[in-house]
């Protein structure tokens, strides 16, 4: 499994181990292990999983609960779905509110406004207002089952690409989703591979510095090429005079290395080059 030594213990720095920057919640940053995380938290029983995803939703609700008071309104509400969306957007697996409802305002919140009111009912007569425990309930339903169901559906087409698990796609599919991901910024295809990169760049970023050095710099290239070398589309081995070069091109003199946004960049405009 791509991720499963980076998850348990981080790259290697100057001989010593680090910590890694996700601790023990791979579902906030691993796509396959959200999707897992989903499936265990909708379960009906209590899971670990669901003892996380309640937390989590608990600590969102109370974010958005300014008078603190165990009461949000309608408003609060559309603000909190923004703030939990976030998660399942982070792999491509929700459209923003602009796609969903077209880019209008209104739309999201008369729709939003529909939730909060079915909420608010789910227990009997309407309050104008919702608690912490029929958030919790509904967004379970909402957002982890759903989540579930609707990559169950859509892992046959083919456009599910995890790009950290290469046991779970093929060439085709590799390339396919690579396709889509160049051609469209605004695909879910697009939104994985950023996530792909900015992880293992946060993970060769051993000095917490937001920029990685030349030796971090090589085992970065090294790992983002790990997919195209499984399946024969990339050299086995980048030289040290090529990845000293690259890195010569990138590098930020005032950070001292190289940023996340100069490696997306280069990376993005060398598979556009690859594809055509």
């Amino acid at each position: 499994m791509f991720r499963s030594s980076t998850m348990i213990r981080a790259a290697r720095a100057t001989g010593a181990e680090v910590a890694s920057p996700w601790g023990g919640e791979a579902w906030r940053v691993d796509r396959t292990a959200f999707l897992n995380f989903c499936r265990e938290a909708s379960k009906p029983e209590p899971t670990k999983a669901k003892r996380e995803w309640s937390g989590f939703l608990t600590l969102a609700y109370a974010d958005v609960d300014a008078s603190k008071s165990g009461m949000i309104n309608a408003a609060q509400f559309d603000s909190l779905c923004e703030h939990v969306a976030v998660l399942p957007r982070r792999f491509g697996l929700a459209p923003t509110w602009e796609v969903e409802y077209g880019g209008s305002m209104d739309k999201r919140i008369a729709a939003r406004k529909a939730m909060f009111d079915k909420i608010d009912t789910m227990n009997g007569p309407a309050r104008g207002w919702i608690g912490a425990a029929q958030f919790i309930r509904w967004a379970t339903d909402h957002v982890a089952s759903r989540v579930a169901t609707d990559v169950e559906a859509a892992s046959a087409t083919g456009k599910m690409v995890d790009f950290y698990h290469v046991e779970n796609y093929d060439k085709d599919d590799f390339v396919k989703a690579i396709k889509v991901a160049v051609s469209d910024k605004k695909s879910p295809e697009f939104a994985r591979l950023y996530e792909f990169l900015l992880a293992v760049f946060v993970e060769e970023d051993v000095d917490c510095q937001g920029v990685v050095t030349l030796d971090q710099f090589h085992r970065l290239v090294t790992r983002a090429a790990k997919v195209p070398r499984e399946f024969g589309l990339a050299p086995p081995t980048t030289s040290d005079e090529r990845v000293a070069e690259l890195y010569k091109s990138m590098e930020d003199s005032r950070m001292k290395g190289v940023t996340f946004r100069k490696f997306l960049a280069w990376s993005v405009q060398h598979l556009e080059e690859k594809v055509a």
